[in-house]
């Protein structure tokens, strides 16, 4: 019986085949010919500009961890569901496109129900690609190769399966699927016109637990010759009553096992999106608007009324059932009080507390150094909630060791709130490290303490009055100058000696220029100001430090220059590459304290254990505090991070390769006096690993010194110590 059932199959499975035909030689160019004519088909390589209005809605239903990962954007997402438990969002958009700027998307109106404004990242958030022809294809925030493109000819195994009709015009269809499994392929069915060899619809496909389609229907235009999409739709469907599931590197977690076996159609579906596209016009009927944004989120879009959208979703054929959900999401919000819930998470996540007006900076209630031992403090900003284009704030701080009082105070103007230019002014009292050279566009990152602080010994004293202007010139540059008047102690027998006499206290009149470039990134545009929608490499930085002899009574004339450029290559298999080189040159009359270091983190003891401390984000982990010095600086640091490893769900640690270089050297060594250092003419090199998230955020990080600067004895050339990375 067994064996007459497997023949059957065989059988089945045999028809089934035949009615798929390989493509023959005859037809073996076919897909190469599609590709080909895409330069014809697709709107955006056959028109110079055109622009289309769209409306879309967004359903998500599942647990509280519904939908999780890396990055802000599935972060805030996760963060709204655990809240609301269901998620409906939906907006109108205007795409433009010339071929000089590209496509972008102009959002007219954007809605989320119990919410005064959307939670902006959510619409950051690639769903799926807007184009069947984007190549690699999106499906959310996840790149996938596109069937009609060079790279999927030799991926993808192609049948021809049938002719049929779409709109009055002959297509065929064309089945495909990976050649072998693949994280970045997909399977389905691709209907091509068989006189223009567009695309008239396509279908992608992902199947496994979850089962994923993606869809474009078309529409064709006689007076452009040309398909126009005319829909999309993307739903994600639970197969298995399994709890939890991954997707794209997510992790879905869709509920309890359900025994029973009836279930509505609709009790599968986790998440559904539909877009319908109308008003197709060749030439731009509007303003292009605001250069270098793939979105912008106009500031009329979220003041909307429940009329505005009622003909939108008739026009997409949306039923009163599939609303009913979310219905009552006005009130979840209200009495769960999730808008103050979230605007608490996402100012946590760079070290913020609010508190009615007033943000309490985390990074100052306690820290802890070899000069002040614990250092306790308080300090914040006021937020929009005071004043909309004003801030003031500081903090105060003190140190239990060195029984001083530190503190800063300052006040902010915002001029521009398109370009985000504030025009600040400050004024501080405290100490900071030697020869730390820091970049003013670095972003601000927040830890729940900083690993390198606790190590450091040598530090300087300082009072600064100063005022900058900081300003996104472009969506993909920011930028900020700055002019400061220091007043330098030290906290060290140090002296400065570039002539007769030895200084230990010297004042500098500085004036700083600096710019961060993100050429391949992507941005939109939100009332709430710009966020980053794809995170392009290189990230490039630069800085022009002036010192000026006289000025306000200033000492020393000078000129520092520096420069940093960060590659990030994210592989198919979840791991990834890191290249960072950074380099820095200074000229001129310049104490040791504003000379540049590699940014050591070695305390300075004999015995290996007692060197155990915490491993920095980007130091050199073998090298000794106040070992070199340097006034030309090289560094080159390369870190491949493998996929983590799924032991349990509370043990998936990540191995990290990590290796370093460093070299440089320094003029007139003489000058500086009582301290002894070495320079890196010879070039420094340490190698090691870090195996990251063992429990609760903390791992360990091993390296070793290698090299012209290897030392004597074994231990003295090795580091041991634990790692601390939390995604908040």
């Amino acid at each position: 019986m067994r064996f007459s059932i497997v023949l059957v199959f065989l059988w089945i499975s045999g028809l089934s085949f035949g009615q798929q035909k390989p493509l023959n030689p005859a037809d073996s160019s076919l897909i190469g010919r599609i590709i080909k004519n895409a330069h014809r088909n697709n709107p955006q390589l056959a028109l110079p500009e055109f622009q289309y209005e769209s409306y879309e809605n967004l359903k998500i239903t599942g647990d509280p961890e519904a939908i999780t990962g890396p990055g802000y954007k599935k972060t805030e997402l996760r963060k709204t569901l655990k809240q609301t438990k269901v998620l409906f969002a939906e907006k109108t958009s205007t795409y433009l496109f010339k071929d000089k700027y590209g496509l972008k998307e102009q959002i007219t109106a954007a809605f989320m129900p119990g919410f005064e404004q959307p939670v902006f990242p959510i619409y950051n958030i690639n769903f799926q690609s807007t184009s069947a022809y984007q190549s690699p294809y999106i499906i959310f925030d996840r790149s996938f190769i596109n069937p009609l493109s060079n790279k999927g000819q030799s991926v993808y195994h192609y049948s021809i399966v049938k002719d049929s009709i779409i709109d009055r015009r002959a297509v065929v269809q064309i089945n495909f699927k990976p050649v072998r499994p693949t994280n970045t392929g997909m399977q389905g069915s691709l209907f091509i016109d068989k006189e223009t060899l567009a695309i008239a619809r396509s279908v992608y496909t992902l199947t496994g637990e979850l089962n994923v389609q993606a869809v474009h229907n078309f529409e064709f235009k006689d007076d452009q010759n040309l398909w126009f999409n005319t829909e999309r739709f993307l739903s994600i469907k639970k197969e298995k009553d399994k709890k939890e599931f991954e997707l794209f590197g997510a992790r879905l977690e869709v509920g309890l096992e359900k025994k029973e076996r009836a279930k509505k159609a609709n009790e599968d579906l986790y998440v559904f999106l539909k877009a319908i596209n109308f008003n197709f016009s060749d030439s731009l009927l509007k303003d292009y608007g605001q250069r270098g944004l793939i979105t912008e989120l106009l500031d009329t879009a979220i003041h909307t009324t429940q009329g505005y959208w009622m003909p939108y979703r008739n026009q997409a054929k949306t039923t009163n059932d599939e609303f009913a959900s979310y219905r009552n999401l006005d009130s979840v919000v209200v009495a769960t009080r999730v808008t103050k819930k979230l605007e608490t998470l996402d100012k946590f996540k760079v070290g913020y507390y609010p508190v009615g007006f007033f943000d309490v900076d985390l990074k100052y209630l306690v820290k802890y150094n070899d000069f002040e031992a614990f250092r306790l403090g308080i300090g914040g900003t006021t937020n929009e909630k005071l004043f909309e284009n004003m801030r003031i704030g500081g903090y105060i701080a003190y140190g239990t060791k060195d029984d001083n009082l530190k503190y800063n105070i300052n006040a902010g103007y915002r001029l521009s709130k398109q370009r985000n230019t504030w025009l600040n002014i400050y004024h501080t009292d405290d100490i900071t490290e030697f020869s730390a050279e820091s970049f003013l566009t670095d972003a601000r990152v927040y830890s729940l303490f900083e690993p390198r602080l606790i190590n450091i010994p040598t530090f300087y004293l300082y009072r600064d009055y100063g005022i900058s202007l900081q300003q996104r010139l472009f969506p993909s540059v920011i930028s900020e100058i700055a002019l400061s008047r220091k007043r330098i102690n030290q906290t060290t027998a140090y002296q400065f000696q570039p002539g007769e006499i030895p200084r230990d206290r010297y004042t500098l009149a500085e004036v700083k220029i600096g710019a961060r470039w993100s050429p391949y990134s992507a941005f939109m545009r939100t009332p709430g100001g710009y966020e980053e929608s794809v995170k392009g490499f290189p990230v490039l930085s630069a800085q022009l430090t002036k010192g000026f002899e006289d000025a306000v009574g200033a000492d020393f004339n000078y000129v520092k220059v520096s420069a940093k450029a960060t590659y990030t290559k994210l592989h198919a298999n979840k791991s990834r590459t890191e290249l960072t080189v950074e380099g820095h040159y200074a000229s001129g009359e310049v104490p040791l304290t504003h000379l540049f270091h590699a940014y050591p983190n070695a305390p300075n003891k004999d015995a290996l254990f007692q060197r155990f401390s915490v491993a920095g984000r980007r130091s050199f982990e073998t090298m000794y505090f106040n070992e070199f010095f340097s006034d030309k600086l090289g560094i080159v640091q390369l870190k491949h991070e493998f996929p983590a490893f799924k032991i349990a769900s509370y043990l998936q640690p990540e191995l990290v390769l990590i290796s370093r270089y460093a070299i440089g050297q320094l003029d007139d060594q003489q000058q500086h006096l009582n301290i002894a250092f070495d320079t890196l003419e010879k070039g420094y090199l340490e190698s090691g690993f870090e195996l990251n998230q063992l429990l609760f955020g903390f791992g360990i990080s091993t390296a070793y010194r290698y090299g012209a600067y290897h030392l004597p004895r074994f231990e003295d050339n090795l580091s041991l110590k634990f790692t601390f990375y939390l995604e908040l």
